[in-house]
């Protein structure tokens, strides 16, 4: 066997070698496996977060004080750190031994090794290193099979171990020579930047499209992606490369998870959690797909969409159907009992232990394994969590983590999974690397894609005294600059084995402007003319992509291909008619009502025609609510709840008093605002406190003031609603909760609706301008003429209501049946029109009537609905703001978006 050895040769394939029958091309990491393996010497790989885990226990028992602070405050930092310097001397030769004068960052390397050692510590791949010029050393009585190592670099230009296992390769009977100086060529140079990146790969692809067969290899510094779209667009093969990265699914599923076992619980990422789908196939059984099962993702999300919390009412209920439901079994009904009891008792910050840890994570790895079955993403996941078990292996039992050394250790352990991206397909027609030093020196044309700066890594950086008592340890190392030369003059052989180099690339990429790769610079200044800099020459060689059109197609470095410019598309106006003219739809009539659905029905036809008609819905997880509509829901629970117990309280006269109140929603927050009790929030939790209690104080005052008795909170009503249609008349159900109902000493009732806004104007005007159709569909389901009602606004702490003991403001008496005659006559017409099959988006169309659409102020566009609600009014009608700047529709009636 014979190898070709480079030190930048890493990932190449071994078929790339210099051609001779059993030559393969290889790196230092490569060519060390090949030598632990025919030595006998490999051994099961440990995980880098392991061995931090490890050293972070040595650095524990040294306890030398150079470290120690910064050891105290953040531990796996520390370790992760001093552990990529005690591998950088050790594969810099250095036996680290404690000695008289050292260097305070070696003394403490030496001090942390010794312990590391006597605990026999998980070697990595500098121990690997090191042993094999340790077996090396002694005679060696069995042929390694290599009959000649061929290096591009001097050895005594490679650094650390390297020159000393080079020259015991030698003397083990292996022919170690430098490789021949290939043919230097001064490759033709050619640049074309593009703006963006999909400029530059339509050019890149149209290139490769139009070559006939000429040798090429494609060097790509950067992932091709966009590139490869624009291939498959031309029936081309794939590059397929792209960089692994830590945010993959499958490493994002234990980080979501140890989110909830750790106290408090964020009902957000719950929520994201039982959305998260782990496999790509298809749904089988609504099973396969989710790391919950579907039936449960999708009730458990509904719970937490009338609760946005744990532990409640919904919770409870949903867990218990879920139990009693026989399509869910195995690892699906597992894993729903695991997140009901994590989230039940999570882990308190002050107690994340290995073993609480473990006994929380263990229903996860089950579910991963039962849903694996080869999947590569959920393989990736169970390895992640297996690390993460093998670190906390490493630990004291009694050790007590911080949430941030925590979140450190899953980062750790998940390192990078592979992109899905990365699938490069068969194709004889060009040879793809991603490093120039990959680059073979056979001629013909080179496509550099992404070539931008990417500056080498120089290592550890040491100080004259440290460099001194690193020699002293038996260390070889080079300068900084040495370093740095052998990747660029690797990389320059590389390039220069060409005749033609095409560099594709791009003047900005993620958002951030790029510079061209330094390579470039060292090309340029081989060709740059006395007294000419080399960003002169470089800007002398490159081309816009508009330079290889010409006039019959494309043509670009011996590629042509045609092209056909298309006909100019002129961009559609937006729709200044959202009406949409369907066929006739009787069928379609809701078969029961709420005022949320009239409001609809009112204000936009398409809205309730998608929502309610189609039962197109936004995603269960889009419905969590969140500020103020958790909020509302909150106080909500707190009125009702405050006077359901006022009975069952000994002793009560009265109203509830401050102190109650703010017992009552501390209490109602973990059930239904969850997300205020999370680390960062407390000053808003107290704010929102402390303003709660006000309001409810002036809410249960003023009522007593006004002489009413609450009878009754979120009391269900049904009643038979007739419309009157030409087709015949529709009944259906119209049903609704009354937030609080109240009675005077005559018994007369008062509705009145709590409400959590910070519009302060929008309530009391709807109000005074007679539209307040909430408020008459609650009173007409009470049958009674005395019947008063009123809002009152939680957040300003104020009544809006024509009694004057509950609002000052003297309001006029809301004319409900006038407002409810309004209300069916709107609603009627619009189930008219939507069964004829004319079906319009009306608040928007008032918008766009006006010359307006959602980028007008919101000032703006309330005084246009307030013009449109006065002329309806005086033709005996109702409009309604549907508020299509919240409207998840807006993009199906063509409010949103671009219209082309």
């Amino acid at each position: 066997m014979r190898i070709e050895f480079g030190w930048s040769l890493d990932g190449s394939a071994w078929a790339d070698g210099t051609g001779a029958h059993g030559t393969a091309r290889m790196g230092p990491r490569a060519l060390v496996q090949l030598l632990q393996n025919r030595l006998g010497l490999t051994r099961p790989s440990i995980e880098q977060a392991v061995r931090v885990a490890e050293h972070a226990r040595a650095i524990a028992r040294a306890d030398h004080p150079w470290p120690r602070g910064s050891f105290a405050v953040d531990p796996w930092s520390t370790a992760t750190t001093l552990l990529s310097w005690r591998d950088a001397a050790v594969a810099a030769g250095a036996r680290l031994r404690p000695a008289p004068g050292q260097p305070e960052r070696i003394a403490a390397l030496c001090a942390i090794e010794e312990l590391r050692t006597a605990s026999a510590a998980a070697p990595g791949a500098a121990d690997d290193l090191r042993e094999l010029v340790d077996v090396l050393e002694q005679e060696v009585t069995w042929p390694l099979g290599i009959e000649e190592l061929i290096c591009h670099e001097a050895l005594t230009d490679l650094p650390g171990l390297w020159p000393q296992l080079l020259e015991l390769l030698d003397r083990a009977g292996v022919r170690v020579t430098e490789v021949e100086a290939a043919v230097s060529r001064r490759p033709e140079l050619l640049i074309l930047e593009a703006e963006d990146e999909w400029s530059a790969a339509e050019t890149a692809a149209r290139l490769l499209a139009g070559r006939e067969g000429a040798p090429l290899q494609i060097l790509a510094g950067a992932d091709t992606v966009v590139l490869d779209q624009e291939l498959h667009r031309r029936d081309l093969p794939a590059v397929g490369v792209a960089e692994p990265a830590a945010d993959r699914t499958a490493l994002q599923i234990l980080p979501l998870f140890l989110s909830l076992a750790v106290a408090p619980v964020d009902v957000q990422q719950l929520a994201a959690l039982l959305d998260l789908r782990v496999m790509d196939a298809p749904e089988s059984g609504g099973d396969h797909v989710g790391l919950v099962p579907a039936r449960a993702r999708a009730a458990l999300l509904d719970a937490l969409a009338q609760e946005p919390g744990t532990g409640g009412t919904a919770w409870r209920r949903t867990i218990a159907a879920l139990e009693a439901d026989q399509e869910i079994s195995g690892s699906g009904l597992a894993i729903v009992r695991a997140l009901d009891a994590l989230v039940a008792d999570p882990i308190p910050p002050a107690q994340l232990t290995p073993s609480r840890l473990r006994t929380a994570t263990e229903p996860l790895g089950a579910r991963l394994r039962a849903l694996g079955q080869g999947d590569p993403g959920l393989t990736r996941a169970t390895a992640h969590l297996q690390v993460l078990l093998d670190v906390l292996g490493t630990l004291d039992e009694g050790t007590a983590l911080g949430e941030r050394e925590l979140s450190q250790i899953v980062d750790s352990a998940g390192g990078r999974a592979a992109s899905p991206f990365a699938r490069p397909e068969a194709t004889t027609a060009w040879r793809t690397c991603s490093r120039p030093a990959q680059l073979l020196p056979r001629g013909g044309d080179v496509l550099w894609w992404g070539a931008d700066r990417d500056d080498a890594r120089t290592g550890v950086q040491w100080d004259a005294a440290e460099v001194e008592a690193l020699t002293a340890l038996g260390a070889h190392l080079l300068e900084p600059a040495r370093l740095a030369a052998l990747e660029t003059d690797a990389g320059l052989r590389g390039l220069r084995g060409a005749d033609r180099l095409v560099v594709v690339r791009t003047r900005r990429r993620t958002e951030k402007a790029t510079a061209p790769h330094a390579l470039l610079a060292h090309l340029a200044a081989e060709r740059a003319e006395p007294g000419q800099g080399v960003a002169e020459v470089l800007a002398g060689l490159t081309l816009s992509p508009a330079d290889a059109l010409v006039d019959d197609g494309f043509e670009l470095a011996g590629s042509r291909r045609p092209l056909r410019v298309p006909t100019p598309a002129r961009i559609p106006e937006p729709p200044r008619d959202l009406t949409r003219q369907v066929a006739p739809a009787p069928h379609i009539v809701p078969p029961r009502l709420s005022y949320s659905q009239a409001e609809n029905l009112l204000g936009c036809r398409q809205k309730w025609t998608f929502g309610n008609g189609l039962q197109i819905r936004a995603a269960s997880v889009a419905t969590v609510p969140t500020g103020n509509r958790m909020i509302g829901t909150l106080v909500h629970a707190v009125v009702e709840e405050l006077v359901l117990s006022a009975e069952e309280e000994e002793g009560r006269t009265g109203p509830p008093t401050p102190e109650r109140i703010r017992e009552e929603i501390m209490a109602q927050v973990p059930r239904l605002a969850s997300e205020l009790e999370l680390p960062g929030r407390e000053v808003e939790l107290a704010s929102l406190r402390e303003q709660a209690v006000r309001s409810l104080v002036e809410f249960f005052d003023r009522l007593g003031a006004a002489g009413l008795v609450i009878t009754s909170v979120e009391s269900r009503f049904e009643e038979p609603l007739t419309l009157h249609l030409r087709r015949g008349d529709l009944t259906v159900p119209f049903l609704g909760f009354r937030d609080v109902l109240a009675e005077d000493a005559s018994g007369a009732p008062t509705v009145i609706d709590l409400k959590w806004t910070y519009a302060a104007q929008k309530y009391p005007d709807l109000f005074d301008t007679g539209e307040a159709l909430q408020l008459a569909s609650y009173a007409v389901s009470l049958h009674d003429d005395r019947t008063d009602v009123g809002y009152f606004l939680l957040s300003q702490g104020e009544f809006v209501a024509s009694n004057p003991a509950l609002d000052p403001h003297g309001r006029p008496t809301l004319d409900i049946e006038d407002l409810w005659s309004r209300g069916t006559t709107g609603m009627t017409e619009a189930l008219e029109a939507i069964g004829d099959g004319v079906v319009d988006a009306r608040s928007g169309q008032i918008l766009l009537d006006a010359g307006q659409d959602l980028s007008t102020p919101r000032t703006e566009a309330k005084k246009t609905y307030a013009r449109a609600r006065e002329a309806a009014r005086g033709a005996g009608s109702l409009v309604v703001d549907a508020r299509c700047d919240y409207c998840e529709f807006s993009l199906l009636c063509g409010m949103r978006g671009d219209a082309s």
